[in-house]
């Protein structure tokens, strides 16, 4: 009787334990399937985040992604949005734990890496930037925003050949690839090879000809080699496409370039268009004076030195361009006596001696022309127009 109570008593509790051990064993079935329901539904929800991300609706985005996160902290999308959104504003701290996060998930993650070499660059560490930059471009070989980085980062440190030798073999790859020529040109303008960045401008333009950024870095760089007619026939496709203040802007330089390469009258219609605007701009009076004079209009020239002097009183440059004014229009005295007002300025004195020594000579007075030459050759003893001016005053004489 004991014995068969005995095996009753062991198979109950043989019974008991294999339930319980089944029961455990259930419930972390349970609880497995239930983290997996809650991981997968993590993963679904995350397109959505980003969704509500690219359409700026950021704090609903961040409400999706906490909740991913907490369901599964290893979900590297997640993190990987997260990181972009904390990015947005500003918390870079923050973004950097959310894609080193992402990457210890997926080291395949481009776009991670991408962010960590543009937050490694941030903080000044150039090399640490480079080496991220350039996990990214392996994985996505044939980005251009990639290959810009990193070109950028070696520019950053003074490497321009290296940072030229990337763009060139991309290049080779992305022939068509207009932004990676733009900056090739970008880099020879700045260590001031202005024939090779011109060649790479125009090459860029062939490619895409309606790029006003390459159509002002070239009109920039014609202006560097002082070559004024190109300069201004890139500025005048600038006036043209813009508006506001950036068409007000390219149309100083436009008027520029016509001075210097001797479009005078194209010069004064832009100063002219610019002067209904801006007629209290003494400089802008000034500069349309001396087109007029470049184009043969002393009287406008004059008028324009008079508006200068009524905004500026006593401004030399004014003074020396009524002066001009006067002496091309055959006001021989009239040009005397205004360029007498200036003669012991440091920066105009020789040049209004010189002009008075001209007018002297054209009224016939050879003697008081000879002393003004004389003057002008001491302030400006290197002139070889003021040289040869008073050696012929003296055979003259």
């Amino acid at each position: 009787m004991d014995r068969a109570r005995r095996i009753i008593i062991t198979t109950v509790a043989l019974w008991m334990i294999v339930a319980t051990v089944g029961c455990e064993s259930y419930q972390k079935r349970k609880e497995q399937a239930r983290l997996r329901y809650e991981r997968a539904t993590a993963k679904a929800k995350v397109p959505l985040a980003r969704d509500y991300f690219e359409e700026g609706r950021i704090e609903d985005a961040r409400k999706i992604l906490d909740n991913c996160l907490i369901a599964d902290p290893t979900n590297s999308q997640a993190n990987l949005l997260m990181g972009e959104i904390q990015m947005t504003q500003g918390r870079t701290g923050e973004a950097k734990i959310c894609f080193e996060n992402a990457l210890e998930t997926d080291q395949e993650l481009h776009k991670a890496w991408a962010y960590l070499g543009s937050i490694a660059q941030e903080e000044k560490q150039s090399m640490r930037a480079i080496e991220c930059y350039n996990k990214a471009l392996e994985l996505e070989p044939l980005n251009t925003e990639y290959v810009l980085a990193i070109a950028e980062s070696h520019t950053l440190q003074g490497d321009y050949d290296l940072a030229l030798s990337v763009l060139r073999a991309k290049i080779q790859m992305l022939p068509s690839e207009v932004r990676l020529r733009i900056a090739v040109a970008d880099i020879k303008h700045r260590i001031g090879d202005m024939t090779g960045a011109t060649a790479e401008y125009r090459q860029a333009l062939v490619l895409d000809e309606n790029n006003m950024e390459v159509v002002e870095s070239l009109g920039y760089c014609y202006i560097a080699q002082d070559r004024w007619p190109e300069a201004a026939q890139m500025f005048e496709r600038l006036v043209g496409n813009s508006s506001g203040a950036r068409k007000t802007a390219h149309q100083q330089i436009l008027a520029m370039c016509n001075m210097n390469a001797g479009q005078y009258g194209k010069a004064v219609g832009l100063y002219n268009d610019l002067s209904v605007e801006y007629r209290d701009d003494a400089q802008l009076w000034l500069q349309m004076g001396r087109a007029a004079l470049g184009s043969n209009e002393p009287e406008r020239a004059q008028s324009c030195a008079q508006r200068a002097l009524t905004l500026h009183p006593n401004w030399e440059d004014a003074i020396a361009l009524k002066g001009c004014a006067q002496y091309l229009n055959a006001d021989y005295v009239g040009a005397i006596n205004t360029f007498r007002s200036i003669t012991s300025s440091a920066k105009l004195g020789g040049f209004a001696w010189l002009m008075m020594g001209r007018s002297y000579q054209q009224i016939g007075q050879l003697t008081q022309a000879q002393k003004a030459y004389e003057q002008a050759a001491k302030l400006t003893p290197n002139s070889k127009l003021v040289s040869m001016l008073v050696g012929n005053q003296g055979s003259m004489n």
